[in-house]
Parts: structure tokens; C-alpha cells; sequence
């Protein structure tokens, strides 16, 4: 089967980056800022110095957590026609942006503090929108305390969307209440292990620090069953060495010292290789979205997941405003160089500003963007029927292929014929944002995700006055 990829490692280089992040995790080990896992990984024969929380993990373990780790899985869904089984064969499964401080007012197109009501109205659009196949928190609302935010953030994406909601936790607390939201839905805990309908994203601070929140969260949901996406956020010059292979190598010990702590949490406890690293500006320190180093990066990440065996999430996104529909087409190459890398899982749509701003027309942007990108990931056969030999010694030397029956067999699959929007009326005259923004309103007016039972909601509703007296 031939497909467009991106190839950036060969296989010499990807194994010097494997056992160069051994070499790392064994020799500097890692920032373990939580005593209970510094003594998790100690028990599971980890080299701990509490004074300095640096715990140095031999090789021989993380061989064992590679091993133990599932290669496959399915991120569910409330309703099962839209579980994602991974890995993928084919096009990524796509999401929103993730998570911006910012929200783009729908009417008045000023920056702004995001609100609950934003964040439902995002998971109505992904809900409502085939492009889009799970649900990310794309902004935090400011209008729910920050102690639960997480959790009433997660209440409200379950309560908008049928789709697989992949969110986050910063603290163990967060996420036994995230747990019981979840396990409220499918029944009880032991339904949710068995069809967790969220995962949860963890970043490491690069280079090679783990957090004591958001370690003992991902150790929390990782016994309930709960997929992880560490994801690795480190910079070229910044946060790791200025040289591409040396990025790689603290992405990659990032993920791997992730994968031991989850192996060691609970044997079996799927994980997805995540990597959103790049490359620097070296005037700023910022991160260089529009960087070339940024496509080649991730699909070295992506080299390095597959060479485990695991799923890899990367982003994609065009994260411009077109002016026209002309200009949309082309912003669409943005997607594609990202989906070129071959990941199983992205995100990005509806990002403004290196993602600092979220925006719901801009979620229609992308969804007809990555319409157009898909053209470019089709897989095609190779085989006699395909390589057109007959086809060939029937038209000869200096013939046509256009009226034979080859041609009229083939042509839809091999070559693109779309030419028509797939949300948007590419029509002549009038504001394409505004076209987007009539677009959103009619979604939200229109569209309402099928509702949770009565007896859950109320389920839910107490679950989350216990999570408030608790926390607050």
C-alpha cells in the first residue's frame, strides 16, 4: 500500500536515540518531585536520591515497561459508534487546540477570559462536526475556580459531546473526582477500565522534570485504567540541546521515564507517545510554530513511537485566519506537512496566536482545511490491477488513456475530485469569517448532543457539590 509520510530518521539513527535515552535515564535520571512515586520507582528497582528527587532508572526496567505496555487500544466514546481504535491505519484522528488562556468572541471578534459557556460551546461544535473526532479542553473557563476546575470542565464536556473526551488533571484529587464523573456515566470503575471514555494528557517540564501533581494524577488514572499522553513540550535551544537529535533524545526519555511510572503504577496501563516539541525562536525563547524543525521533530517522534510499538499523537493545525477561499485551500499545506508525520491521534483546530487564543470560526477553518489535506494521505494499491501493465498494451506508444475502461474504473480513488466545501458556501462575495461565524450560530442553535439520563445527570450533579465542599 503506498502513502505519503514523512520519513525523517533512518534505523541506525533511531536506535542511537533509543539507547542514547537509556543512556539518560540511567546515567542523569530524571526530576521526581513526588516522594510516593520516587518510592513507586524505587520499589520496582530505581536508583533514588530524595535529598535532589533525581531518580536514575536502569535500562533493564524500562525494556520491561515496553514490553508490559499494550500496543493497541480504543479511546471510547459515550456512544461506541465513535470509538477510536488505535493505532490507525489510516488518517489521524483529529481534535481541537489544547488549552489556550484566551477565547475569540464569537460577536465581537475581541480577545477575552474564557467561560463555561465557552467551553460548551466548543464540545457542541465537535460534537456536531464529522471532522472532528474527539474533544479536547480548548480553553479553561475563568468563571469556575480553579480548585475544580478540571472537574467541572470535565462534567461539562461529558454533558456536549458523544465523543471521546481527552482532558487533564493536575493533581491526584482531581483526578479520583474525574474517575467517579467517568465511572457515574459507564456504570462503575471497573466499566470504566474496561471503556474509558476520556484519557488524560500529562506534560513533563523539560527537561526531564516530573511534577508532583500531575505524576501522582497520571499514577491515579493509570490504576483506573485511564490512557496517558505524556507530552513532551521540549525546545530545541531552550529546553533541550539547539541540535534536532538531541531533542529527540529528551522527548523520547520523557516518554520512556512516563511509560516506567505508568508500567510500574499498574502492568498493563496503555500509554500514547506524545510529542508537541520544536524548536525555539532564539530571539524570543518562544516556541517556533512556523519553524521547519517543528514538522521534522515530530515525525522523528513519531519514528521513535513506532519503533515501541505505541500510538503517537502530534499536532497539526493551520492556526490562520484565511481571507478568502482561495487562501483557504492553500493555508491547507499547514495541515498536511503536520499529518504527513503519520501520527494516530492530532490536535489543533481552532488555535490562534501560537496558541494562546481559541476561536470557534477558526474550528471551521481547519475541519475544511484538513478536508483538503486528507487528499494528500490516501493510500493507494500497488498491485497488477493497479500498475496499469494491460492498460498500457492496449493504448501503446503515443495513445490516450482517457476513454478506456481502466480509466473509468479508477479514477474517483486515485484522483482527487472534490472541489465543493464541505461546511462553508465557497460562494462569491461576503466575509468568509463572517460566513463561519453565521455557521457556528446556526450549530449552536440547531445542534443538541443527546443528553445524559436523568438519573446520571443527578449522579453527576451530586458528585460535583461532594467535589466542591471538598476542594474549595
Amino acid at each position: 500500500m503506498a502513502l505519503g509520510r514523512l520519513i525523517f530518521l533512518s534505523d541506525e539513527e533511531v536506535i542511537r536515540i533509543h539507547e542514547t535515552s537509556l543512556k539518560v535515564l540511567e546515567e542523569i535520571g530524571i526530576k521526581v518531585l513526588s516522594k510516593e512515586v520516587q518510592e513507586l520507582l524505587a520499589e520496582n528497582g530505581a536508583e533514588v536520591d530524595s535529598a535532589r528527587s533525581i531518580v536514575k532508572i536502569p535500562s533493564s526496567l524500562v525494556e520491561e515497561a515496553i514490553k508490559k505496555a499494550p500496543k493497541e487500544m480504543v479511546l471510547c466514546a459515550r456512544d461506541p459508534k465513535f470509538d477510536l481504535k488505535l493505532p490507525t491505519a489510516d488518517f489521524p484522528f483529529t481534535s481541537l487546540n489544547g488549552i489556550a488562556p484566551l477565547v475569540k468572541d464569537l460577536e465581537t471578534g475581541e480577545y477575552r477570559a474564557a467561560k463555561a459557556s465557552d467551553l460548551r460551546d466548543f464540545a457542541i461544535l465537535c460534537d456536531y462536526l464529522d471532522g472532528i473526532d474527539f474533544f479536547w479542553p480548548v480553553v479553561a473557563p475563568e468563571d469556575i475556580p480553579s480548585a475544580v476546575q478540571t472537574i467541572h470542565g470535565l462534567a461539562i464536556a461529558f454533558n456536549n459531546t458523544k465523543k471521546h473526551v481527552q482532558w487533564q488533571a493536575l493533581s491526584r484529587e482531581e483526578a479520583k473526582w474525574q474517575i467517579k464523573l467517568a465511572s457515574a456515566i459507564v456504570g462503575d470503575e471497573e466499566k470504566l477500565k474496561r471503556r474509558p471514555i476520556f484519557s488524560s494528557i500529562h506534560c513533563p517540564v523539560a527537561p526531564l522534570v516530573f511534577e508532583k501533581g500531575s505524576t501522582e494524577a497520571m499514577v491515579e488514572l493509570a490504576r483506573a485504567g485511564v490512557p496517558i499522553l505524556p507530552l513532551s513540550m521540549a525546545l530545541c535551544g531552550t529546553t533541550a540541546p539547539v541540535t534536532i537529535a538531541g531533542t529527540l533524545v529528551i522527548a523520547n526519555s520523557e516518554n520512556l521515564a512516563s511509560l516506567v511510572i505508568l508500567q510500574c503504577a499498574n502492568p498493563g496501563a496503555p500509554m500514547i507517545y506524545g510529542s508537541e516539541s520544536g524548536s525555539a525562536d532564539m530571539r524570543t525563547g518562544a516556541i517556533n510554530y512556523s519553524g521547519p524543525e517543528w514538522p521534522l521533530i515530530g515525525a522523528g517522534a513519531n519514528q521513535m513511537a513506532k519503533f515501541y510499538g505505541f500510538p503517537c499523537y502530534l499536532p497539526i493545525g493551520i492556526g490562520q485566519i484565511p481571507r478568502d477561499w482561495k487562501e483557504l485551500i492553500a493555508l491547507s499545506q499547514g495541515a498536511v506537512v503536520g499529518a504527513l508525520r503519520r501520527g494516530d491521534i492530532a490536535a489543533g483546530f481552532g488555535s490562534l496566536e501560537s496558541a494562546k487564543v481559541s476561536s470557534l470560526e477558526q474550528v471551521i477553518f481547519d475541519v475544511e482545511a484538513w478536508e483538503y489535506a486528507r487528499a494528500y494521505l490516501r493510500s493507494f494499491k500497488v498491485d497488477e490491477e493497479t500498475l496499469g501493465f494491460d492498460a498500457i498494451s492496449e493504448v501503446g506508444p503515443g495513445g490516450h488513456f482517457l476513454g478506456i475502461k481502466h480509466t473509468l474504473k479508477h479514477f474517483r480513488q486515485e484522483i482527487w475530485l472534490k472541489k465543493e466545501a464541505t461546511i462553508l458556501e465557497p460562494s462569491e462575495g461576503g466575509s468568509l469569517v463572517e460566513k463561519a461565524r453565521e455557521k457556528v450560530r446556526e450549530i449552536l442553535s440547531t445542534h443538541e448532543p443527546p443528553q445524559l439520563e436523568e438519573e446520571v445527570q443527578r449522579e453527576i450533579n451530586q458528585l460535583l457539590r461532594e467535589c466542591e465542599k471538598e476542594m474549595l
